[in-house]
């Protein structure tokens, strides 16, 4: 069979389109965001069992197409050996700006809590594409961080 020219444009209009949908897609580096350590906390939490871990980054966006999106920042927790002990992350994502910061929050118990590191990256929203440098840190003790700071915040 033989395409006429008229055809042919319109197939290899369809295969471009395509090929920049494919590459639109799969097109994160990890440098879309970049993120630096702010804080870090240990806690022991009272009459809990629990150690708890705050982590505060600040960021900056190197992609502007990213700026009013919804991405995700994730924490994972490392025992001594390497094994992960926990992840947390935010259920809904968040608005990301030019710049800003955000804390991630978790309890572990006290029986795991010996030489723990976490790793905290940016997400895209489903969590299945890094869009940041990760930031590994080992958690120093501090004071106890109020109850209204449970869960994930952002800052401005």
């Amino acid at each position: 069979m033989k395409l006429s020219t008229s055809q042919t444009s319109v197939l290899l209009a369809a295969i471009i389109v395509s090929a920049g949908t494919l590459i639109q897609v799969s097109g994160y580096t990890g440098g879309e965001v970049s993120i630096k350590l702010n804080n870090t906390q240990f806690t022991r939490l009272n009459d809990t069992g629990n150690y708890q871990i705050k982590v505060s980054v600040d960021y900056s966006v190197t992609d502007p197409s990213l700026i009013g999106q919804k991405i995700n920042a994730v924490m994972k927790v490392y025992s001594s050996d390497g094994s992960l002990l926990k992840t947390t992350s935010y259920p809904a994502g968040f608005l990301v700006n030019k710049t800003g910061g955000a804390h991630l929050l978790t309890n572990i118990p006290i029986s795991t809590a010996q030489n723990i590191t976490t790793e905290t990256v940016f997400t895209d929203l489903n969590k299945t594409n890094q869009l940041s440098n990760p930031i590994s840190t080992t958690p120093h003790t501090a004071e106890p961080i109020k109850s209204s700071e449970i869960t994930p915040t952002l800052t401005d």
